[in-house]
Parts: structure tokens; C-alpha cells; sequence
């Protein structure tokens, strides 16, 4: 919900940021995989305790995640292989965050076990969704709005890093959360293809 709140007012400030790639000769893909890396080295940091730097990783990570579409649009390099590169790799750096979660803290396999559920079951939603409805947007498919957007799955593992106590109340919370915004999509996919 705040991707879609505040993206609007950020937008600007996202551009000059792709200007910047943009200059350096940076492709769309290219910074989509820098993105995965950087994201990926955030759940190898959890794993090892290092929060500080998982932190950093994760929310560079999410600029980037930002800023490959932004270059995408600014240079008319938009592409369905970018976006699906994009979504995979998204999933992939919150699955690899949770796994390094998983080796710090192996005692909440249940609330990890709950998150992964409830994401395969909103993703899949989300993907039917783009695939069912019309696109309006600026996006390459349907880009179907929830409750529960990457931004404040970020905010959530960031809480997760600082307040470790709470990681497996504040994970669960959110997983249901997320069932939630899944539930609702389902029921207005179901609805669109009764009609």
C-alpha cells in the first residue's frame, strides 16, 4: 500500500537516480541482478547475525528494485523479460532473507514456514490477477494493488533485524496479513471470472 501511496511523490527523485544509471550506461537487467545480489548477501548477513549490513543490503536491494523500472521506462527499455526477471528475483531475496533467519534463529521454523505459505499464496493471486485483468499502468502487465506491498515487507524484516525478540510475533502478524491481501484478490479474481 505505501508503493502505491507514495510512489507518485518519489517518482521524481526515483528519475534522477536513473539519470545517474542511465549515464553510466547501466541497462535495466543489469540493475535488476545487481539488485538480486545485493539482496541475496542481505539474508547471508541475517544468517550470521550481522544486522547492520543485512539492513544496508536489504534496502539498497529495494532501490534497485526501484530504479531498474525507472531506467527501463526513462530509456523505452521496458521489457516482459524484466519484469518477470524482476518479480522472481523479488521473491527470491525475501525467501533468502527468511532462510537467514531460519539458521539464526531456527526456533521460529513455524513462523517462517507461515510466511513462505502465505507468499506463494498472494504471489500466485498477483500473478492471476496480471494475467486476467487489463493493464493500465506503466508496468509491463497488471500490477493488481494489496494491502501488503514490498515496501512494507522491508519495514517488516528491518523490524525483524532490530527488535529479534518479537521477529516471530511480527512475521506471523504479517503473514496473516498477507493471507489477507491474498483472500481479497482471490475473491475479486473469483468474481471477474463468474461474471
Amino acid at each position: 500500500m505505501i508503493d502505491t501511496k507514495l510512489r507518485g511523490a518519489m517518482q521524481p527523485y526515483f528519475n534522477n537516480i536513473g539519470y545517474v544509471f542511465l549515464k553510466c550506461g547501466l541497462k535495466p537487467n543489469v540493475i535488476t541482478l545487481i539488485g538480486f545480489v545485493i539482496g541475496i548477501l542481505s539474508g547471508l548477513f541475517t544468517s550470521f547475525d550481522m544486522r547492520f549490513l543485512a539492513f544496508i543490503a536489504l534496502w539498497i536491494s529495494g532501490l534497485l528494485d526501484v530504479i531498474d523500472g525507472t531506467v527501463a521506462r526513462l530509456s523505452n527499455n521496458s521489457s516482459q523479460k524484466g519484469a518477470f526477471m524482476d518479480l522472481i528475483f523479488d521473491r527470491m531475496v525475501e525467501a533468502t532473507f527468511i532462510l537467514g533467519f531460519t539458521f539464526l534463529m531456527p526456533e521460529g521454523y513455524l513462523s517462517y514456514i507461515l510466511f513462505l505459505i502465505s507468499v506463494i499464496f498472494n504471489f500466485s493471486t498477483f500473478m492471476v490477477a496480471g494475467s486476467l485483468f487489463k493493464n493500465a499502468g506503466a508496468k509491463s502487465m497488471h500490477y493488481d494493488i494489496g494491502l501488503i506491498e514490498r515496501t512494507e515487507t522491508f519495514i517488516v524484516f528491518s523490524m525483524m533485524l532490530f527488535i529479534k525478540d518479537y521477529s516471530f510475533y511480527i512475521l506471523t502478524v504479517f503473514s496473516i496479513l498477507i493471507i489477507f491481501t491474498g483472500i481479497i484478490r482471490f475473491i475479486r479474481i473469483m468474481k471477474y471470472v463468474t461474471e
